[in-house]
């Protein structure tokens, strides 16, 4: 999707703007290449977003999983930074999927 399309969540059926830095309320699209997560471990790793603030809420949308390597968390660790916790439940190391979209819900609270 690209900036300025409108998605729907379900199961509430809300529409909401997918926007590429945070607003009110709003979808964020971010496109990533993770590093590679350890064996049987959840590994946090930092992103760039510009405009979201410690108080704002973050909620994982859906993405596409082609390894064994989850993404289980999402939080703002400090101003423009987003947190990613991948978690890796099998025996050796997994890369996430290069270039793979993640979609998040940014709830503004300040």
């Amino acid at each position: 999707m690209s900036s300025g399309t409108t998605e729907c969540i379900t199961p509430t059926q809300i529409a909401m703007q997918v926007v590429d830095s945070p607003l009110k309320g709003s979808l964020l699209q971010v496109t990533l290449s993770p590093a590679a997560v350890a064996t049987v471990t959840a590994a946090e790793q930092n992103v760039t977003v510009t405009g979201l603030a410690v108080t704002d809420l973050v909620f994982i949308g859906p993405y596409t999983c082609a390894t064994a390597v989850g993404l289980c968390g999402a939080r703002v660790s400090a101003a423009n930074t987003l947190t990613l916790r991948f978690v890796n439940p099998t025996a050796g190391s997994v890369t996430p999927t290069a270039s793979q979209t993640y979609t998040f819900l940014v709830v503004k609270t300040a």
